[in-house]
């Protein structure tokens, strides 16, 4: 199984859509993802999202409504911009709105058990939100049998794909491996939440990807499968903020989202 995590295009945010660079972008986008066999597509609520989404269903050739892809909205899709009231300041901004000296000197932020925990934290429902969130990817995978270990566990259980005898044989050095499952569920959304989902799965603090990851607007994100002992999986990122639909076709790429450049190489 792989997981595709695509963030909108370049944002158009007091219209809740995408700018003129953001089209170029989907049409870019939506290029390279024809012929894409997805297996199902989740889609945030919000303009964005839907744009994004409505050029990739295109070049899938997928009716929104209709099989053999099935595509659905859901509203824990939507940013992660759940708001906190700062407690230096008493004003309200977003959670994971952190000046690197706030993130870097408050060590709870760096532990997938604690981060929640915080003053910050703490003053907003952001736990709520995050549960929301997980509860909803892992009832997506579990649609599918797979199913998590725990809660604090990101290990799933599933239907074996592997043999004993195949999975005592390392692998790890080829360069092609079985195709142990060919699922590709795909998430249409935004920088934010897909973060909340990633550190989920790899069993990291959201606020370390919040804080330390950037992926840029129209990029895609693949976590896959991993089955070393038959039966039980986790998921490893294979492509973070991939852009190369951008830069191939000398289509800069948008640093929306990031207090800086974007560097092309």
């Amino acid at each position: 199984m792989h997981l595709i995590f695509i963030r909108h295009a370049d944002p158009d945010y007091n219209n809740d859509s995408v700018t003129e660079k953001g089209r170029k972008e989907l049409e870019l986008l939506s290029k390279r993802m024809a012929g894409f066999n997805a297996t199902e597509v989740y889609v945030s609520p919000m303009g964005r999202a839907q744009r994004t989404a409505e050029a990739v269903l295109s070049s899938l050739n997928v009716d929104m409504t209709k099989p053999p892809v099935e595509v659905k909205t859901l509203p824990w899709l939507r940013e992660f911009s759940y708001d906190c009231k700062d407690p230096k300041t008493g004003k309200t901004r977003l959670c994971w709105d952190n000046l690197p000296r706030d993130y870097f000197f408050e060590r709870k932020y760096r532990s997938d058990k604690k981060w929640t925990d915080t003053k910050l934290m703490k003053s907003g429902d952001i736990s709520g939100h995050y549960r929301e969130v997980c509860d909803g990817l892992d009832e997506i995978l579990s649609s599918w049998d797979y199913n998590r270990l725990s809660v604090d566990v990101p290990i799933y259980n599933c239907f074996p794909h592997l043999t004993h005898e195949e999975a005592a044989v390392d692998t790890h050095l080829l360069q092609n491996q079985k195709n142990l499952d060919e699922k590709k569920i795909v998430f249409v959304c935004h920088l934010g939440v897909m973060f909340a989902m990633i550190s989920h799965l790899t069993g990291m603090s959201p606020v370390q990807l919040w804080q330390g990851f950037f992926v840029a607007p129209s990029s895609i994100t693949v976590l896959g499968a991993e089955e070393r002992i038959p039966g039980e999986v986790v998921f490893r990122v294979q492509r973070l903020g991939d852009v190369r639909h951008l830069e191939s076709m000398g289509e800069s790429a948008s640093a929306s989202g990031f207090f800086g450049n974007f560097l092309t190489i």
